[in-house]
């Protein structure tokens, strides 16, 4: 398996180091390659893998090529380069970028794969979606799972999915963030010292996500758990629900869907 990486930014660092830590591929058998060259040859230096001096002869020597840079700048491929890619599996993580617009950057590749990573992918915790072009053989779709499989856990999904996989697993890292800080702020108003506030509200939202993913329950289930009639997280709940709070969440998510559809739609 010959990946070549165009790109070498928080990502493709992510994968690579995914990839090397399970050993499911070899240094030798990656190789990268950077706009400035900067990028490229930390990563390069980092991990062990090679470190291309040009986008067309990385290209042209890869089986498997990850595009991992910004999303802009995948009109920058030249049409020598698109087919430079002819039968090799294209592996796509930019934001927006659809389907269509890959594969007219590379129309001889032999398949086309989109893929929605999110930030924890940086510590093997991440989520990812992904959809194929067209259907694919038993070894694409393994290979696809094992490169994200270095980032956490993968599902594939349709390409018409992906603006609400983008809204909830893209952008819910940051949804998460946000809560937690609202909580420990407020713990800070009402006398906490911020350090233990924040440890507090983290510590708290990490053991609740593991205590609901190792669990059988639905997560209404272990809601109930926690609330007594009456009792202060009943309190707490009850507040949540006169502000609306699932409503608020909707129409956040909803806002996200139609801006995910406004970006992947040509300029």
């Amino acid at each position: 398996m010959s990946i070549g990486f165009i790109g070498a930014g928080n990502l493709a660092r992510a994968i690579v180091l995914g990839l090397l830590d399970k050993e499911v591929v070899a240094a030798s058998d990656m190789k990268c390659v950077s706009g400035s060259g900067t990028t490229a040859s930390s990563l390069s230096a980092e991990t062990g893998i090679g470190h291309s001096s040009s986008r067309p002869d990385l290209i042209s020597e890869a089986q498997t090529l990850v595009l991992a840079f910004k999303p802009q700048h995948l009109d920058t491929i030249s049409r020598s380069e698109g087919e430079a890619a002819s039968g090799s599996l294209v592996i796509s993580v930019l934001a927006g970028r659809t389907l269509q617009s890959l594969s007219e950057a590379f129309p001889s590749a032999r398949n086309v794969v989109r893929v929605m990573p999110n930030t924890p992918s940086r510590i093997g915790k991440g989520v990812s979606a992904y959809c194929f072009r067209d259907a694919p053989s038993d070894t694409d779709r393994d290979q696809v799972e094992t490169l994200l499989g270095a980032l956490g856990t993968c599902y594939e999904v349709e390409e018409s999915q992906m603006h609400i996989v983008t809204a909830v697993s893209g952008c819910g890292p940051a949804v998460f963030f946000q809560f937690i800080d609202f909580i420990a702020k407020a713990a800070e108003r009402r006398g906490l010292e911020p350090q233990l506030a924040s440890k507090l509200a983290i510590e708290t939202g990490i053991g609740s996500l593991e205590l609901m993913k190792q669990s059988d329950q639905l997560p209404s289930q272990l809601v109930d758990e926690v609330v007594s009639p009456n009792g202060v997280t009943h309190a707490l709940l009850t507040q949540l629900e006169r502000d609306n709070w699932s409503g608020i969440l909707d129409t956040a998510i909803e806002s996200a869907v139609k801006r995910s559809i406004e970006l992947s739609k040509p300029q």
